[in-house]
């Protein structure tokens, strides 16, 4: 990431500022069009109702509405927009060399959750779609019951989609009313690749949940693509957990609970990095709990960079915050859960990956796989061209083989001194694959499945050129991936 030249700002930077400028002109002059068909029609509808026409009067007024919402909401989102880039300009003249201050929300140390934000925009995208899709949905039944027209029933999957919007605004209300608004306060700022990111997040009130906090900082990579595809995907390249007790206390703000936190972070971990907007890497610290009614959940999007302390080996915080995060390896004990099973035999150490091992992700593919089945199937009924139900078909048998290996894949992994076996199937372990101990180099732990925000981990064997072949897969809990990697190693002698 290009930073400063000799105390200025970048070329790199100075371009994507003017990018972000000449982006921000460009959206407004997309809404133009949207604000002038508000008013027109806002006009129209007040010229009806003088006329005594109050049927085209609502109908006009709905577009109106609709139309000069759209444009309204945009255009004070840019001027909010462009505020913040200013500011950012600001930070970035007055801190050159420090990335992490560019930011204002992140310039004191003092980082709110998004809980606010993300309240008023699902409120926003939540009114806005119900606009839409209600009339929508009114005149594609109409027309499948006046004009025989069968499609016109799908329209109200929209509404239906609308409800749903509603009820999530709703719940993001409930918890807003019933926790106020988190800090997270930094105790090293910012996070250091390499060493560590700690603080405390202030929750207000006393709010102590029948279990422990649960706290997750995660390093995702946010990629949007361009042109038609600008769908945008999260990717999780490392997640760490913890499970941390809150304290109560007292502040100049009143009554409030206390969570302390704190994380060793990988030397080989990336940066916090949103220069590029179809690129971008952040760090997202979630802390969520229990509770009657509403859960508490907060996220904090947090600076993590690599720094010239990078360089210097672990400080005794940083050590101290590792023995914190879990029992070492040698002293782990699967969590009672688990159904995979670790057994000493005489052809070596036998672990196996029984079928079904993860219902939960199981269950929520198999959902999906129903719903895109009924998508075809209506696809199909309709009679539309023939691509369609093939394109949709194609990805169907995708998601089918996913779904048939959450539920029925198994595998066993046997090692000793000489070798290792591993063998895959469906219910049953199929022919085994035999490496001799001479062509591996170690066995580690990556993500190889992603539910969400839950990663899954695959215990992965090296072989000294470099390639990898999976021994287990979809280990919901990464200390136990981890144990499992380091269980074979033993066996191996590696």
């Amino acid at each position: 990431m290009g930073v400063t030249l000799g105390g200025r700002i970048s070329p790199t930077v100075s371009v994507n500022r003017r990018s972000a400028t000449l982006g921000l002109g460009c959206i407004a002059l997309f809404l133009l069009p949207f604000g002038v068909a508000g008013v027109g029609a806002t006009l129209q509808a007040v010229r009806r109702f003088g006329q005594g026409n109050l049927h085209e009067a609502l109908g006009l007024l709905l577009v109106g509405v609709v139309f000069g919402g759209v444009a309204g909401g945009g255009w004070t989102l840019l001027l909010l927009g462009r505020r913040k880039l200013r500011l950012q300009e600001t930070l970035r003249e007055r801190y050159p060399d420090q990335p992490w201050r560019w930011r204002p929300e992140w310039s004191s140390g003092r980082i709110s959750d998004s809980n606010r934000t993300l309240l008023w925009s699902s409120w926003g995208f939540a009114t806005l779609w119900n606009l839409i899709s209600w009339p929508s949905g009114f005149l594609g039944v109409r027309a499948a019951l006046y004009q025989g027209n069968q499609a016109g029933y799908f329209a109200l999957l929209f509404p239906l989609a609308g409800a749903g919007l509603l009820l999530w605004a709703v719940r993001n209300s409930l918890r807003a009313r019933k926790y106020g608004v988190s800090v997270l306060e930094l105790a090293n700022f910012p996070g250091v690749v390499g060493h560590s990111l700690a603080g405390q997040v202030r929750v207000s009130g006393l709010f102590q949940p029948a279990e422990d906090f649960e706290s997750t900082l995660s390093c995702v990579r946010r990629t949007t693509g361009s042109g038609k595809d600008s769908s945008t995907t999260e990717s999780i390249l490392w997640q760490e957990e913890q499970q941390v007790r809150g304290e109560t206390y007292r502040d100049s703000e009143g009554m409030a609970t206390r969570v302390r936190l704190g994380f060793q972070i990988p030397a080989d971990a990336r940066s916090s990095d949103s220069e590029n907007s179809n690129d971008q890497i952040i760090w997202r610290l979630t802390l969520a709990a229990g509770a009657s009614g509403v859960d508490y959940l907060a996220m904090f999007e947090v600076p993590v960079f690599r720094t010239s302390a990078s360089e210097l080996p672990p400080t005794p915080e940083d050590l101290s915050l590792a023995a914190a995060a879990g029992p070492r390896l040698s002293e782990y004990r699967q969590p009672g859960e688990s159904r995979i099973t670790v057994n000493r035999t005489r052809r070596g150490t036998e672990i196996s990956f029984p079928a079904a091992r993860n219902p939960g992700a199981a269950i929520g593919l198999t959902l999906f796989t129903l719903i895109w089945s009924a998508t075809i199937a209506g696809l199909l009924y309709l009679r539309v061209p023939l691509l369609f139900p093939i394109v949709f078909g194609l990805f169907e048998l995708l998601l089918l083989i996913g779904t048939l290996q959450l539920w029925l894949g198994v595998s066993r992994v046997v090692g000793d001194r000489e070798s290792v076996r591993i063998a895959e199937g469906y219910i049953y372990p199929g022919r085994e694959r035999t490496i001799p101990i001479g062509e591996l180099s170690g066995v580690t732990t990556k993500i190889g499945m992603q539910a969400g925000s839950r990663p899954y981990y695959d215990v992965m064997v090296v072989r000294k050129k470099g390639k990898q072949i999976a021994a287990g897969r979809w280990i919901r809990n990464k200390r136990e991936a981890e144990w499992l990697a380091a269980t074979m190693r033993t066996a191996l002698g590696l």
